[in-house]
């Protein structure tokens, strides 16, 4: 009976391969691992605690608080000290942000297989991902995914979703000669390939790298705002002299405070510096960025610093591939509609043999498997599904 089946070998752990391609042997794997030609990944450049602790503190507003901040308690008030809470609270919310966008950067990993399946001295066997070194044979079958680039040496009904690193739903058929790159999964069929480049050189290393790294937003808030303290560090620091001599040498201060006058002179001065610096706009805008960072994270959207959201408020045009990109996509079955003259049940036991038949599944036939039981027909031949012919065979 003809039905849509894949029929893949499950080896063991340890299994010799009928091939004239043994694998690398002991001797010349030793060799790779020597020179360095192991699939190891460095870690990605990301910003240090330091780096972003700096960043946050160390700003414009936050020098010129600061500044007014230790001359308020020279004079013993520091009861008069609770605008400095502006620099706390500004370095907390940037610094608590960038934390939590660098802890799900450190996370970000395109490589979810733990092993992977080798060739070496004619045995197949499964090895940590990061034992792999450069042209190692390696094997894969449904639902494996390609842990370095390389090229196919051999195929039956090789069929990769690269839909992670190019956006492609459709899968791709591979043949002999083909490329396959890291990131990748098998969605049907199964084959070998040679690795070719690994650790920082694979593909997904290369992509998962550059979306680590951090650049400063443009944003049009902060070039603003900036814009503003530029012109307020060379005004106040001038007009902070003048207004503490006037104090000081006021007779009304004198008369108040006495022997303090002096104390008095360089809080009204500190005081009228404050009022010029545009600190509440600066705390304003870093909890409206904040409260939209918050509303991305619940929606499952990383923002690596807090003037993301700003770009994103500026967007006017977005453009977004297919949907299999920005959903599960994952097929499932909805309803299966009978040809006249076959039953339900006859048609049921039909889909339930064909899924039963392929321990490794493929995206269309998983949520068949899912739907009907086996019923415990005995398997004589099959034929795997390939894009290329359109079709696939199964014989009860």
């Amino acid at each position: 009976m003809d039905g849509c089946s894949t029929t893949v070998p499950s080896p063991s752990d340890s299994t010799v391969v009928a091939s004239d391609d043994h694998g690398l042997s002991d001797a010349e794997v030793r060799e790779r691992i020597t020179d360095g030609r192991r699939n190891i990944v460095p870690d990605a450049p990301v910003r240090t605690l330091g780096e972003i602790f700096r960043a946050n503190v160390f700003t414009r507003i936050n020098a010129i608080i600061g500044v007014l901040f230790v001359l308020i308690l020279a004079v013993g008030r520091p009861k008069d000290s609770v605008f400095a809470a502006v620099i706390v609270s500004n370095a907390v919310i940037g610094i608590v942000q960038e934390l939590r966008a660098r802890k799900t950067l450190n996370e970000l990993a395109l490589l979810n297989a733990p092993k992977a399946r080798v060739v070496r001295d004619g045995k197949a066997f499964s090895i940590a991902v990061d034992e792999v070194v450069a042209d190692d044979l390696l094997e894969v079958r449904t639902g494996f995914q390609i842990v370095v680039d390389g090229t196919v040496t051999g195929a039956d009904g090789l069929e990769i979703d690269e839909s992670l690193l190019t956006g492609e739903a459709e899968p791709v058929h591979k043949g002999a000669g083909d490329e396959v790159l890291s990131g990748s999964f098998v969605s049907a069929g199964s084959g070998r390939y040679r690795a070719v480049r690994i650790g920082a050189d694979s593909y997904s290393s290369k992509l998962a790298a550059e979306a680590r790294q951090f650049s400063l937003a443009p944003s049009e808030l902060r070039r603003s705002i900036n814009t503003v303290l530029r012109w307020q560090l060379l005004i106040i620091p001038p007009a902070a002299i003048l207004l503490l001599v006037r104090l000081w040498n006021s007779d009304e201060v004198r008369k108040v405070s006495g022997s303090d006058h002096w104390r008095e002179a360089i809080t009204g001065m500190v005081a009228a510096c404050v009022a010029m610096v545009p600190s509440g706009l600066v705390l304003l805008t870093s909890i409206a960025l904040v409260a939209g960072a918050l509303g991305l994270a619940r929606r499952r959207a990383l923002t690596k610093e807090l003037a993301s959201v700003e770009l994103l408020a500026r967007v006017d045009t977005l453009c977004l591939d297919k949907t299999g990109t920005i959903t599960t996509g994952d097929i499932s079955l909805a309803e299966v509609i009978t040809v006249d003259g076959f039953e339900d049940s006859f048609v049921a036991q039909v889909l339930g043999a064909l899924a039963a038949a392929d321990p490794e599944p493929n995206a269309t036939l998983a949520p068949i498997a899912e739907r009907y039981e086996n019923p415990g027909w005995v398997l004589r031949a099959s034929q795997p599904f390939s894009s290329a012919r359109k079709w696939a065979s199964a014989s009860f």
